[in-house]
């Protein structure tokens, strides 16, 4: 272990202007020199993150032929052939919706149970979830600690409350994918920039915003000198991962910048920021970037992303299918529609192995942070054109910290709920939890 000058806490903050707070990431100066990491408040955190992609998976297209380890990519999980060694994905399972087909499946996602109670909203069950918390939170509740945000909820699309549009339940079963209780949905957040700021501490009065948005001081040159004071106490690898640490963290707001420029000149910014991005995957790009800053200056080590809606109106164009994702989804198995059903699973799989390639390239500890991380994509369906809810595509990636054996097509037993497969990553956390949702028992994941 390299010893360093100085001994910093895990939780050291660099403060500057405007409310910034900028967390440091993993630092050989956090841990005490000869003392093993493990027994230090500086212990490598487990991570989670959960990614949702609505509209399902043409399951030939995804699932393999055959069980076990080895087995042959099918295209549209191709993308992810080199993270095999820490790759399981599990086929057969049953997800547990409620009445809703498109609401259940979203709501049921981390779950394990679709919505209850009456759609016109008698009864005392409406707008609940039955299951007391998502596999999510639970593991917040595992691996939380002190970090700035115990979660991070986000998505691209905002379906808003349009009567009509949430076939009779609330559209917060549309809206969230995190539930802290039956009734207390988290809602997700679409803006990048807002999300920036709630990760870096600038939540200040709409006057302090005004005036950093006016000057376009950034949170580096805020903390310039706090920053350039802690580095020259560092050894020579810490400095290293500080500097990547800043850089990412340069990139993403210049990032943040280039979608803002269209919105000119500062007249009354509202209380909360402005600056959506135009281009659907900027906006896929940052929100991962976002979330890869969250883990690797541990700022939380828990996230939800939420790609889109079910039954949403997004398109592809920028891939060439200016169709709706859920009208291709409607495929009828015609040999074209089905083409074009595949094209956005497929993009979809590509940004995710994107992500998974920065956090394997970011060092963590006596590893990277993919290494003590496990990362769930997956939908609520199978097959959309049936809507089916049997054999949803499910993908688990990263070391967890060894409790995963990796390499493994997982099938599983026959109307083995989706639940059981949350219980399991629920307990990789160590979330002390004996049932979560609708499970029967612990997958062998």
């Amino acid at each position: 272990m390299f010893i360093t000058k100085k001994h910093l806490t895990r939780r050291t903050f660099l403060r500057g202007t405007f409310g910034a707070a900028m967390a440091l990431p993993m630092l050989d100066a956090m841990v005490p020199a000869l003392t093993a990491q493990a027994r230090t408040a500086a212990k490598t955190p487990f991570r989670f993150g959960a990614i949702y992609m609505p509209n399902g998976v043409f399951p030939e297209t995804w699932h393999p032929t055959t069980v076990g380890a080895d087995f042959e990519f099918k295209p549209v999980m191709q993308p992810l052939e080199g993270f095999r060694n820490q790759l399981v994905t599990v086929s057969k399972m049953k997800a547990p919706w409620g009445e809703s087909v498109h609401l259940g499946a979203s709501s049921a996602f981390l779950n394990g149970v679709g919505p209850v109670g009456a759609r016109d909203g008698s009864g005392d069950a409406f707008g609940k979830i039955e299951s007391k918390n998502t596999v999510a939170q639970y593991i917040v509740d595992a691996v939380a600690d002190d970090t700035p945000l115990r979660s991070i909820e986000v998505g691209t699309e905002d379906m808003g409350t349009a009567v009509g549009a949430c076939d009779g339940f609330p559209c917060t079963f549309f809206n969230a994918l995190s539930w802290r209780d039956d009734v207390s949905p988290l809602p997700i957040g679409i803006n990048p920039r807002v999300t920036f700021e709630r990760m870096f501490g600038e939540t200040g009065s709409t006057e302090q915003r005004t005036a950093r948005l006016k000057e376009k001081q950034s949170l580096l040159d805020s903390v310039m000198a706090e920053t350039s004071k802690l580095r020259s106490t560092l050894g020579a690898p810490d400095r290293v991962i500080l500097d990547e640490y800043l850089s990412n963290i340069r990139q993403v707001e210049q990032q943040l910048d280039r979608m803002e420029t269209r919105v000119g000149t500062i007249t009354g910014t509202p209380e909360a920021p402005i600056g959506l991005p135009e281009a659907f995957d900027d906006h896929m790009t940052i929100t991962y970037d976002l979330m890869h800053l969250a883990f690797q200056g541990d700022i939380s080590r828990v996230f939800t992303f939420m790609i889109g809606h079910e039954a949403s109106d997004r398109g592809y164009a920028h891939i060439g299918i200016p169709e709706t994702h859920h009208s291709i989804s409607h495929h009828g198995n015609d040999a074209e529609k089905l083409a074009k059903y595949a094209k956005p699973c497929t993009y979809q799989i590509v940004k995710f192995s994107e992500f998974l390639d920065k956090l394997k390239a970011t060092k963590d500890a006596d590893g990277n942070l993919l290494d003590h991380s496990l990362l769930y994509w997956g939908s609520g369906m199978s097959n959309g054109n049936q809507h089916d809810r049997s054999n949803p595509p499910a993908v688990l990636v990263g070391g967890a910290h060894g409790r995963m054996k990796g390499n493994r097509h997982v099938e599983a037993k026959k109307d083995e709920p989706t639940a059981n497969m949350l219980l399991a990553m629920a307990h990789m956390a160590g979330a002390e939890i004996d049932k979560l949702g609708a499970s029967t028992g612990r997958m062998d994941i």
